[in-house]
């Protein structure tokens, strides 16, 4: 996944529903449902994704502030900004292992496109629409290998 799952940022990928709800100061939104794109670039590497998602499968996969990556993380603070998020975050790929920290920049919004930048690199995402046949929410693909992130029992 690119989280930054990223899933695509920051390495573990992201996403769901975008209503017209408020959000919180401490709160990334979600993504609007459907399929999404996701560009990372890390110095001379680049990688392409993609993510099926609604608000079921964000909350729970965790792609950017869902229940598996709170698990992970010692801290995770979210600031608003006028173009966009601020987030600081100590997070590990394995639950109870130390973390590395993370400051990321997060410009657009979540219902059509935006950009993470980071230390690491860059993540560039686009909602391209609805699912495509043979997708469920809760999949990615990166680098031709599809997985389902609701079928960890984690």
């Amino acid at each position: 996944m690119l989280r930054t799952p990223v899933a695509l940022g920051g390495g573990a990928l992201l996403l769901a529903v975008v209503a017209a709800t408020p959000v919180k100061a401490e709160e990334l939104p979600m993504h609007k449902a459907g399929y999404w794109e996701m560009k990372t670039a890390m110095g001379p590497i680049s990688i392409v994704g993609h993510m099926c998602v609604d608000a079921a499968s964000e909350k729970k996969a965790g792609y950017m502030v869902g229940e598996k990556n709170k698990k992970r993380c010692s801290k995770f603070s979210v600031q608003k900004t006028a173009n966009g998020y601020i987030v600081d975050e100590v997070c590990s790929l394995v639950p109870g292992e130390a973390g590395s920290a993370k400051h990321i920049e997060i410009t657009g919004n979540f219902d059509s496109a935006y950009t993470m930048k980071e230390t690491a690199g860059t993540t560039e995402a686009k909602w391209l629409g609805a699912c495509p046949a043979g997708w469920t929410p809760g999949e990615t693909e990166v680098a031709g290998t599809k997985v389902n992130t609701l079928d960890d029992k984690e």
